[in-house]
């Protein structure tokens, strides 16, 4: 869930006397409004198949350590550090973090050209490291010369790497190299889905993007094409949005294209782009607050507005077996075609920056929302948005400041405030373990719980370790 702060306003009570009122609007979407329940009656849990953030051990009690990893259990060049792993691998800032491949850890070692003053020191040639997530010992090790980054994301075990005018593929489960070669043009992003090769790029005077579309043997076996810039004069940068779209521009002037074509779909404040192909249009008000946003179709035909607008951000922890909605605003909406599901104002949270995500996690039927002091947790039923148990922050210290990192088991929500970690049973809210973090050594950074490769590891400016079982 990233360093985004989320709260939520409490529930509107003017919403109180419709409850249980079914409304029907026009399209024929069922919004619903719900008071607290106590209890919770629901048929066994289904089996969750993924999720994000997401451990594969159910953690019922206070995990132990299993294993430590440091630059040194990695490399032997002498200086060597970890490096931050994806986005940082030309440069060393102090401090160092993993990546998730899905079933491997991915890790990356390089020596600094001198020592680091926080704002980063230029590092010799990479090592990326595949790492067993249950020892902590690499399967494999690459040398992979000079990269500026890879993508956050894996598909299919691909783990794709750039630099300025080179692409790189690994397969990470075994570390083998599928596909590195450079380009003519400056390689801004690259992903894999479905065995499908998209890289995105510009050329050398910034004013056009290249996209080329088509396998690890050729990038360019189906199409490549070249766009102009949407703003004379300003460098393109081209983004990438897979399965469905590519998007060139910024603020209200973003140009969404069809990526297995090529062809142009539509122009607009484009802010987010969702898996299952809705887009949301998001015009940031002039005082930075969240402005408006609007749900819309791939041709860019207006589905919903949203109703008092939040910042979009789905970083936090989810395992549930059904299809996650978009929450943003006050509502859910189905992810595929926009149509409202449920309304419940507690998923919203203002503040001076405008409204925010009161969504800590969802796990299973649960989404696990804050409040706006941060001094509760509340559930509500993934379903119908109503609210199902209420229980104080197991955070001694919690407020509208405090920011959370966090993972699921798919029964509890774990969440760190960098000092400790707590373990929630998401279908109550009780508390069921805590546990302190390890000191992080680096006050630029903190200590975060992460799930990697399906275990919890707590990252540490220098180190990583790997609990439970």
């Amino acid at each position: 869930m990233g360093s985004a702060a989320q709260w939520f306003t409490g529930a509107n009570r003017w919403r109180l006397w419709i409850a249980g009122l079914v409304v029907v609007v026009a399209a024929g979407v069922l919004v619903i409004a719900w008071p607290d329940s106590s209890t919770k009656k629901s048929a066994p849990p289904a089996p969750v198949a993924g999720g994000r953030f997401r451990v594969t051990t159910v953690l019922d009690s206070t995990p132990a350590a299993a294993w430590t990893v440091r630059a040194a259990d990695l490399s032997s060049e002498p200086g060597a550090v970890l490096l931050s792993v994806p986005h940082s691998l030309d440069r060393y800032y102090g401090f160092s973090s993993p990546m998730d491949a899905g079933t491997t850890i991915v890790a990356a070692t390089a020596v600094p050209a001198s020592v680091s003053d926080g704002t980063g020191v230029p590092v010799g040639p990479v090592r990326l490291h595949g790492l067993d997530s249950d020892t902590g010992k690499p399967r494999w090790t690459t040398d992979v010369g000079e990269l500026t980054s890879c993508g956050e994301r894996v598909f299919a075990g691909m783990l794709t790497c750039k630099g300025a005018h080179r692409i790189l593929i690994i397969d990470s489960a075994t570390g083998s190299v599928v596909t590195d070669r450079t380009t003519d043009f400056e390689v801004v992003d690259v992903q894999v889905r479905d065995g499908v090769v998209s890289v995105a790029g510009r050329t050398a005077d910034g004013q056009s993007a290249v996209i080329t579309r088509g396998t690890v043997a050729d990038i360019a076996a189906t199409w490549s094409k070249t766009y102009p810039t949407a703003v004379p004069g300003e460098p393109v940068q081209p983004r990438l949005d897979p399965p469905d779209y590519f998007r060139l521009g910024r603020d209200s002037h973003v140009q969404v294209y069809d990526l297995r074509s090529g062809e142009p779909l539509f122009t607009g404040p484009v802010g987010n782009i969702f898996d299952g192909g809705i887009i949301a249009s998001q015009v940031i008000d002039r005082s930075g607050t969240a402005g408006t946003v609007a749900l819309l179709g791939r041709d860019g035909h207006l589905i919903t507005d949203v109703a008092n607008a939040t910042f979009m951000l789905e970083w936090y922890p989810a395992a549930s077996a059904a299809p996650l909605p978009i929450m943003t605003g006050e509502s859910a909406y189905d992810r595929t075609t926009g149509a409202i599901l449920w309304t419940n104002p507690e998923i919203r949270i203002s503040d001076v920056a405008g409204g925010k995500s009161a969504v800590q996690g969802v796990v299973r039927d649960t989404v696990i929302i804050r409040s706006q002091d941060g001094t509760t947790l509340s559930g509500l039923d993934l379903t119908d948005g109503h609210r199902i148990w209420q229980r104080p922050s197991p955070f001694e210290h919690a407020s509208q400041f405090t920011l959370y990192d966090g993972v699921t088991d798919a029964t509890h929500l774990i969440l760190t405030d960098g000092v400790t970690v707590q373990a929630i049973d998401a279908a109550d809210g009780s508390p069921v373990w805590s546990m302190s973090l390890p000191p992080n050594g680096d006050p630029r950074t903190r200590a975060q719980v992460r799930a990697l490769a399906g275990r919890m590891v707590i990252t540490t400016a220098q180190d990583f370790t790997g609990y439970g079982v």
